[in-house]
Parts: C-alpha cells; sequence; structure tokens
C-alpha cells in the first residue's frame, strides 16, 4: 500500500499526515507527502516579475520546509517517507498524482467548511472526493 497525503503545512494537513503515518507503520507500508504550489501569476510588468519571483522562491522554501518537517516526524515514527513539490491547481495534482502513481488512497485535511462554503470557496478536499478515482480520506 502506498498513502498519498498532500499537505499544505496547515493543522488539518499535519492531521492527516500523522493519521496516515499512523496507518502506513501498522500495515508496513509507505507515505508521499506532497506540496502543491500555486501556478505562478502571468505579469508582463518587468518590476512586477522581480518581485514575483522572489515571492515565487519564498513559497517553494515555505513548501519545502513543510514537507522536510513532516517526512521527519513520519521517519521518526518508522515509517518510510518520500516528498514531492508540485506546482498547479492543488486537486487536481493530487488526483493526477495519485492515478500515476498507483496509491492506494490519497489523505488530506479539511478545514471544516460547510459544504455550501467549500463550494463558493472552492474547498480542495470537496473537489478531491469528486474528481479523484482513489478513495479519499478527508481529516478534519
Amino acid at each position: 500500500m502506498r498513502i498519498l497525503v498532500g499537505v499544505d503545512g496547515s493543522e488539518p494537513a499535519q492531521r492527516a499526515a500523522r493519521r496516515a503515518f499512523d496507518l502506513a507503520r501498522r500495515l508496513g507500508e509507505s507515505v508521499t507527502l506532497f506540496h502543491v504550489l500555486p501556478p505562478p501569476p502571468v505579469f508582463s510588468e518587468p518590476a512586477v516579475v522581480l518581485d514575483i519571483a522572489e515571492l515565487e522562491r519564498r513559497v517553494y522554501e515555505a513548501g519545502k520546509t513543510v514537507l522536510e518537517k513532516l517526512a521527519a516526524e513520519g521517519r521518526a515514527a518508522g515509517v518510510q517517507v518520500e516528498t514531492q513539490l508540485l506546482s498547479g491547481p492543488a486537486a487536481e495534482v493530487l488526483a493526477e498524482a495519485a492515478q500515476a502513481q498507483d496509491v492506494d488512497f490519497v489523505a488530506v485535511g479539511s478545514r471544516g467548511r460547510t459544504l455550501v462554503g467549500s463550494m463558493l470557496l472552492g474547498g480542495i478536499s470537496h473537489r478531491l472526493v469528486h474528481i479523484c478515482k482513489k478513495p479519499v480520506l478527508i481529516v478534519h
């Protein structure tokens, strides 16, 4: 079994990773942590592009830090953990990765918005449930 976990640094995502670590340890399986960076914005002004490049670097570094901290926690719990840092619309990237890497299920955290709130605000977990061909575990 392979478990894919989408993490963004939030407390619900950390709980999802810890739940996946616990399941993986019990079953002797591995976990792949994914952090999905937002797609880069497109601007035509050179001054804005320089600021955006710095912003992208910081977002990348923050994502890397999130992955490294959670991966260390999983490894300390005796779980084989891999990490991947990708860019794009989060739900779509996670669904595609789950299919391409043949994982058994995807785990993500949820901030606990109502169904209407998720639909209006574009909740990733809500979208993932509808597009992912693998089972999705949502941890609140």
